[in-house]
Parts: C-alpha cells; structure tokens; sequence
C-alpha cells in the first residue's frame, strides 16, 4: 500500500510534480515558522532590554550560547532522524514507516533524558570556563538553568515537528508554532514587566510555551496523522534502523554541537571586550539570525525533498531542484544587503532599547561587515543540506570541525590583534573557507561529479 500517497492525511509527496514548485510549497511554511521563531527572539529579547536594562541583555548572552549548544544537540538530533524518516516514506513502505517511527521514539526518549541531566549539571562550571561577568552571573544562571532543567519539552516540540516535516507535511508545524509564540510574548509581559520576576519570568513563559506546542503537536498527529501512529507490534527496537537513525542523528547532532563549542570559545572572546560590546553582539547576532534563516530555509527544505527523492530514486529531480535554490536563494541575498544597509541602525535601536551610541555603531559594523558574504553561505548550506539528505554524515562534521579551529584562531588571535573586527571577520571566514572544501567534495565525489546522480547511490563520505 503506498505511503506516500497525496490522499494520505497530513503528506505531501515531494517526488512528484515541479521541483522548485514542491521545494517552494514546502518551504513556505517553513520559512514562515523561521520568521515567527525569530520575531518572538526578537520580541523576547526587546521586552527583556526595554524592562530590565543592558545588564539583562547581558546576562542573556553569556547564557544563550550554552543553552543554545545544548538546544543544538537535540536539533541536530531530531534533524537526523527527519533525513531517514523521510528516506523511508518515500520508498513507498507503510511497515518500514512504522517502525521506523516508533524507533525514532525510542531514541528520543533516551537522548531528551540525556540531555537534561548533562545540560543541569554542567551549567555553571561552563559559566565559569567562558568568564561570565559576576555582576550578571547569578541572573544568566536564573534563566539558563530553568531553560536546560525543561529542555525535553522543546525537544518533544522538534521530534514532532520534524517527524512531521519528513512526510512533506510543513504547515501543520507552522500553525502550532503560531499559538505556541503568541502565548510565549503574552507571558513574557505578564511576567517580566507586569509581575516583575525579571529574567526567570521569561524562561518559565518559554517553557510553558513549548509545552504547549508539544501537545498540541501530539494531539494533532494522534488525531489527523495515521501514517505516523504504531503499535505494539512496532515498539521493539531493530538494530539496523537504530544505528541507521543514531548515526544520521549524531552526525547532525555532532555537526551542531561542534559549531557551538567554538562559538562558546568565541563568547569568552566577546566577554573580554566588556558589557557594552556583549550587549551590542547579542543584538547584532538576532538580526544576522534573522538574515541567515531566510537565505537557510530553502536550504532545509532541500534536505527533506531529497531525502524523500533519495528514498524513491529520482536524482535527477534533486539535480534540477539544487541549481534552482541557489539562484533563488542569491536574490534574497541581495536583498537583505540591501534592507540591512538601509535600516540596520533602525533596527538595532528597536531591538536593543538602547541610546548608547557605542553600542549601536558597534551592533551596525557586524552587520555591515558580515551581510555581505550571504552569498558564500546560502553556497554552503544548500550544497550542505543536499548533502545530508543524501546520506552524507562525514563531510558535514569535518566542516564543523573546520569552523570550530577557526573560531579557535579568531579567539586567541584575531580579536587580541583585531578587537570587535576579529569577530566580525570571524563568519565570513568560515563560511568561505567551508564553502570551498564542501564544493570541493561535492563536485569531486563519483556519484556526484558534473551533477550526474546515479539511481543506485546510497551513501556518500
């Protein structure tokens, strides 16, 4: 019986049809959550500056890269799991789809406890490694800890959603998003400046915002999604799906995880340079986020329409989706250089609350400084993704690997030669430099090589 039907409740089967038009119809609900999730980032920390001051955005961003690397790691994970999920829905074996599923569960049970045990227990000695200022210590801590002590609720979210995402289905996310961040900013007023329980007000609103989404998430698929139900018979785990999935998610798990470490390496950098500039790189880097997630979600998009193609054999579909992206992806570029260059300052204002001029100009020079090379990452992240939605697990890792020794040599060299410039220069160097080595395997790898996919490819290094 076929899996992937169109009149399968809750699918979309991105093996036929237009390719840019079933990436794009994909895409769109994606990108849409992305400006949401961004939106409320951006609501968050302006409530948070306009309420509690510089010394709050402070403490949020000595903190935000610890539970960031942490939220990573369960990200990267259920990322993995999507990739092989959607490999066997669009084979076309509602069986395999089953287990599959309910060993993705297994799996995520285990590393949601892992993580919260590991994330709990290591948050202050990680404080104390990046030299978090003790004027901000105990307020950074207040709102870490209550984040990573709750993390399997946002993780719950992410497997649900991904799970989702694998079998074409986009939107359904989207709306559970929609609800989950509009009770998130309301109580974050509530919260914050109402109630005045400062920054583990909005910790405990994001929590039970995430919670939220969880079950609704859960409702929805339990109700309208029978191609994602098991059963019993199911609920056993099989050794071959269970390192099949354990190393797709690893690799993404690990590829994330690496690319924290460095920029935990890089924050002690940025903490050296003192409140102001901690401040300004916490609002620069939620703009720049913003940037990055829209020339990224086409990107993401790839992964899921090529793991589906990948599954059903049609390379030449991906062939022809992935030289499409691109173009599209470098007219979005341009035009976010263009807005940035336009407004940035505008925006720093909003977000940050702040009249500090040194923060403002120091906040505008990173974007100013970095915009520009969109470009060389929307290269990277689609080639990347198409990568990974065909097997790939090595060649991302070694890129992150890439990018943590150069976060490494940024923070031991080029901000003591350099200042604020050296963490400027600091992305656009990975980003180049990862570029070329992912183009370089890409284009150099035999099933790859000229863009001619072979139908029996299975893996590539």
């Amino acid at each position: 019986m076929a899996t992937n039907s169109r009149a399968e409740r809750g699918t979309k089967d991105l093996t036929k049809g237009s390719e840019i038009k079933a990436v794009l119809l994909f895409a769109i609900p994606l990108f849409m959550s992305n400006i949401l999730q961004q939106a409320y980032n951006l609501t968050d920390i302006t409530i948070i500056g306009n309420s509690l001051g510089d010394d709050a955005l402070t403490a949020i961003g000595t903190v935000s890269i610890i539970y960031d690397m942490f939220m990573s790691l369960t990200f990267g994970m259920s990322n993995g799991f999507a990739i092989v999920v959607s490999k066997y829905f669009g084979m076309n074996s509602k069986d395999k789809l089953k287990q599959i599923v309910a060993n993705t569960v297994i799996l995520a049970v285990i590393w949601g406890v892992l993580m919260t045990v590991i994330g709990t227990l290591s948050l202050r000695p990680i404080m104390r490694l990046l030299g978090t200022p003790e004027s901000v210590f105990e307020a950074g801590y207040s709102y870490a800890i209550i984040m990573l002590g709750f993390i399997i609720f946002s993780f719950t979210y992410n497997i649900l959603s991904a799970l989702l995402r694998a079998i074409g289905n986009s939107a359904a996310p989207f709306y559970f998003l929609m609800i989950s961040v509009a009770s998130n900013i309301a109580l974050d007023v509530i919260f914050v400046p109402v109630l005045g329980w400062g920054l583990r007000g909005a910790a405990i609103a994001t929590i039970i915002a995430q919670s939220f989404a969880a079950l609704v998430s859960f409702i929805y698929i339990w109700f309208r999604v029978p191609i994602l139900h098991f059963g019993k018979e199911d609920i056993k785990p099989d050794k071959t799906m269970m390192i099949e999935l354990f190393s797709a998610g690893i690799s993404f798990a690990m590829m994330y995880a690496v690319v924290n470490v460095g920029s935990i390496i890089l924050q002690s950098a940025i903490n050296s340079l003192g409140k102001t500039t901690i401040a300004a790189h916490t609002t620069a880097r939620k703009i720049s986020s913003l940037t990055f997630m829209v020339v990224g979600t086409l990107a993401n998009s790839m992964a899921t329409f090529t793991g589906q193609n990948h599954g059903a054999g049609r390379y030449d579909r991906i062939r022809t989706a992935l030289k499409k992206v691109l173009l599209i992806d470098f007219g979005l570029a341009t035009g976010i250089i263009i807005i940035i260059y336009a407004f940035g300052g505008l925006f720093i204002k909003l977000i940050s609350g702040s009249d500090n001029p040194e923060l403002i100009d120091t906040a505008f020079y990173y974007l100013k400084f970095d915009t520009p090379f969109l470009y060389v990452l929307a290269i990277l992240l689609v080639v990347r993704c198409t990568l990974q939605g065909m097997g790939s697990k090595i060649t991302p890792i070694v890129a992150s690997f890439m990018e943590l020794l150069l976060k490494a040599v940024t923070a031991g060299f080029l901000v003591k030669a350099l200042g604020y410039t050296g963490i400027a220069l600091c992305e656009p160097l990975i980003w180049t430099v990862c570029a070329v080595y992912i183009l370089i395997v890409f284009f150099m790898n035999k099933d790859i090589k000229n863009l001619r996919f072979k139908k029996n490819t299975s893996s590539l290094s």
